[in-house]
């Protein structure tokens, strides 16, 4: 198990990262991936039940479809399914691992309350999921033939989804990038301080070598705090 700890308002949160290693298969593996979260929540005093957001880690598309599966029969009730990010990256340490999902779950002991914001007509994910004040985005792509277009993009739909819960980008506190080439890093970073004034969230460049749509160049998702 691997976790990590931030605090955003005075409320702890925990995010602790999984994967399916030693199972048969990407069901399998997937189940199995999500067994170990559960568990590993319970020992930090966490619950499954308080996850509002997922990355899942995927060694190829053709387990895409198998790992959503899981995903719907263990997030009940769907309508509070975690927000999310599928980002596929070709290999990991693990070498017959094919799936690793990174979890962020409230840091109570008690089932808290969730509210999921659906896109219309209705997706697979959800925009975003809320609980109390944090609002948590799914990881959103944009428009744009280069990295600086689809980000400009991405954010705006990020924007977008936030006023409509009566926020802004300005309430962001942590954005994660995902990016298929890491020497875009710059170009993106010009658009995040153009929208970003001191102090800017906590930022994370991760990288990936695909998305849902082939022709994605970055992802982005964000923790938010709406008061």
């Amino acid at each position: 198990m691997r976790t990590r700890f931030f605090e955003l308002d005075g409320q702890a949160f925990v995010i602790a990262s999984a994967n399916g290693s030693g199972g048969n298969g990407p069901a399998e593996q997937a189940e199995l991936t999500m067994a170990r979260l559960r568990q590993d929540l319970d020992k930090v005093g966490s619950r499954f039940e308080n996850i509002l957001r997922i990355v899942v880690y995927m060694k190829n598309r053709e387990i895409w479809d198998t790992v959503g599966n899981v995903r719907q029969k263990v997030f009940v009730p769907w309508e509070t399914r975690p927000a999310s990010a599928s980002i596929f990256v070709g290999a990991f340490r693990h070498v017959d691992a094919l799936v690793e999902i990174e979890a962020t779950a409230m840091l109570r002991s008690e089932i808290i309350s969730k509210r999921g914001v659906e896109y219309e007509p209705a997706r697979a994910y959800l925009r975003a999921l809320v609980s109390g004040p944090f609002v948590f985005l799914s990881g959103t792509g944009g428009q744009g033939a280069t990295e600086e277009a689809q980000a400009q993009s991405s954010f705006a739909s990020l924007g977008a989804c936030l006023e409509s819960q009566g926020g802004s980008l300005r309430d962001i506190r942590r954005v994660t990038i995902f990016l298929k080439r890491l020497e875009a890093m710059g170009d993106v970073s010009r658009v995040f301080h153009r929208l970003f004034k001191e102090p800017r969230p906590y930022t994370e460049y991760i990288p990936a070598t695909g998305f849902a749509r082939d022709e994605m160049l970055v992802e982005i998702q964000g923790t938010v705090v709406v008061k």
